[in-house]
């Protein structure tokens, strides 16, 4: 959970990157804490844009939220 939008777009962006250097898969969803407050509310995780993230959320949020 991030509070920058920058942030959230680099770790997003770079993660496939540095998995790749390191040789270990993170798969680790950086999700700004915007779009957090927004599934607390209620909204679709599409309408928010979380399913153009790099790294997704579904797993994530289907497992700890039941959101999906």
């Amino acid at each position: 959970l991030v509070a920058c939008p920058l942030c959230q777009s680099n770790l997003d962006l770079r993660q496939k990157g540095i998995e790749k250097r390191l040789g270990k898969k993170f798969n680790l969803p950086i999700i700004y804490f915007t779009e957090l407050l927004g599934l607390a509310l209620g909204l679709d995780m599409h309408e928010l844009g979380l399913s153009r993230h790099i790294i997704s959320p579904s797993k994530l949020l289907e497992r700890k939220l039941a959101v999906i």
